[in-house]
């Protein structure tokens, strides 16, 4: 697998072996064959989400970009979700004149999945140029125009004779893969081969080791999820330390992306969003990463930021800059700290945010007691065993689902928490059930460094002290879910490969009401 040799991303259930159905214990996960684990699937299956969604939330951010979405109407609208995003970040920088993102779809009908669609993808491309001046083009190839065998390559090349802008191809159809996470490969991809191997400007050089900077310069990889306050914490944390710092690529322009090429450290925030074009940079360009952890929690924080410092032989600065936030911090969030110790929670989004703000949780003296995560893959691996580790070994639940609402209702009946961290659409379900809920992350909120921890301390304080609204939801509404279903093992539909995770199933029916059973 390279970067530079496939022409589509391959899914990461091959690339990473991720695994999107497990149910059961964290110390189980941690006894599970990762070849078995990415195997295993769903008898029923409820929900899952496309990989074009993610895709589509990295390339619409890029400035001065339109989005040609090549199938049916309906994936189109992921741009939606997208574009309100956008929208928001450019209030956050101040830039209210800012254009919404544009994407079009080319809208095929049946007679096109009959005939073809390759002569309305290239008349939309052109059009779409010819409309909005954009000055670069992401074209989506979806599933249905790889169903019928549409050379989208061919029409790609053909225009980027015709137009004096990049052209991207996006390669995110839904079938190939049920690992969500594989759309920000693709994302990654196109804008490698876009903006950087087929730019008509060519390669940028290699820089070479003798242009010295007089401080260093990092790459900063950002997540769509990753507002403003996130960033800014980033940047003066960095700052402080004597680094300076680009970040992209989403919000950031084909030179700046192109800029990224030539610096000292390419830092991650989050591992599972960043692992290929880090690859990219380090095996093409020889920029050197940093890849481990995400600065949210005092722990993650500081380990993150020595990590960065040690590169540079920063870590006396680093040291002091971590002593006095840290004192800062705990003297703001101990206030809060009487209505959170000693609580349960669950926590749902993606893998490395939920175990990482479970992490963050354990400091201000609450208890996990079940994770769900939309997939699992060796990034995550040894964090289900540190969330344990931190609790004096008390194990909790695991569910590595790709959404799957019927499951997740019937774990937090089960284990009962006091607070509910997840996703937003999580959230509804757990709401549903009158539990208290936090939303694990929103693009005006803080959660990364010392902000995020004082941020995400007082928003849970808060809720914890009322959430009545939910408690009346709860009387009020109704899951479409059967009493019985509360009765059964939540994985009930699971295919499990053995009998260890059987009985590690077991443990979650026979535990009592706030936690699992003590392995």
């Amino acid at each position: 697998m390279s970067l530079l040799e496939d022409k589509v991303v391959p899914g990461r259930e091959s690339r990473l072996e991720a695994c999107i159905a497990y149910g059961g214990t964290a110390c189980g996960l941690k006894g599970e064959n990762r070849g078995c684990l990415k195997d295993q699937e769903r008898a029923f299956s409820q929900s899952g989400l496309c990989q074009l969604l993610p895709t589509m939330g990295m390339l619409l951010t890029l400035p001065d970009t339109a989005v040609v979405v090549h199938g049916a109407i309906g994936c189109a609208a992921n741009g939606v979700s997208t574009v309100i995003g956008i929208r928001l970040r450019n209030v956050q920088k101040g830039n209210t004149n800012a254009q919404d993102g544009i994407w079009v779809s080319t809208n095929l009908t049946e007679s096109d999945v009959v005939h073809g669609g390759e002569q309305k993808l290239e008349n939309a491309i052109l059009e779409t140029y010819e409309r909005y001046s954009p000055k670069s083009i992401v074209v989506f190839q979806t599933c249905t125009p790889s169903i019928i065998g549409d050379d989208v390559a061919s029409v790609i090349d053909r225009v980027r004779d015709k137009l004096d802008i990049p052209v991207l191809a996006a390669y995110c159809e839904g079938f190939k893969t049920k690992v969500w996470a594989t759309g920000y490969d693709v994302a990654f991809h196109a804008i490698v081969h876009g903006f950087i191997e087929s730019d008509k400007e060519g390669r940028p050089p290699r820089r070479s080791p003798e242009n010295k900077r007089q401080r260093p310069l990092v790459n900063v990889i950002n997540l769509a999820s990753v507002g403003k306050p996130d960033e800014d914490e980033i940047t003066r944390l960095l700052n402080a330390i004597g680094i300076d710092v680009t970040i992209g690529p989403n919000f950031a322009t084909r030179e700046d992306i192109r800029n990224m090429t030539q610096a000292d450290l390419t830092i991650s925030v989050c591992p599972t969003h960043d692992d290929y074009f880090i690859d990219y940079l380090y095996k093409e360009y020889g920029v050197p990463y940093v890849l481990k952890d995400m600065p949210i929690g005092l722990e993650n924080t500081r380990t993150w930021l020595l990590d960065i410092a040690g590169h540079f032989g920063l870590e006396k600065q680093a040291e002091a800059v971590i002593a006095a936030e840290e004192k800062k911090v705990w003297q703001a969030v101990a206030k809060y700290q009487p209505a959170l110790n000693g609580k349960s929670v669950f926590l749902s989004a993606g893998e490395f945010r939920a175990l990482v703000t479970g992490a963050l949780f354990q400091e201000l003296g609450m208890e996990v007691v079940g994770v769900r995560s939309y997939h699992h893959d060796h990034f995550g691996k040894d964090y289900y065993e540190k969330l344990v580790q931190k609790q004096n070994g008390k194990n909790f639940a695991v569910d590595i689902a790709n959404f799957q609402p019927f499951e997740l209702t019937n774990l937090l009946q089960k284990t009962k928490p006091d607070l509910f961290i997840g996703h937003v659409t999580d959230n509804i379900w757990a709401a549903k059930l009158g539990l208290p809920t936090v939303t694990i992350f929103r693009i005006f909120d803080s959660y990364i460094g010392y902000q995020g921890f004082y941020s995400v301390a007082k928003k849970a304080a808060r809720v914890l002290r009322n959430f009545s609204f939910n408690r009346n939801l709860a009387k009020n509404t109704q899951n479409p879910y059967k009493p019985d279903w509360y009765e059964q093992n939540p994985f009930t539909f699971i295919k499990v490969l053995d009998a260890i995770q059987v009985s590690e199933q077991n443990l979650l029916i026979n535990q009592d009401a706030k936690g699992v059973a003590v392995q």
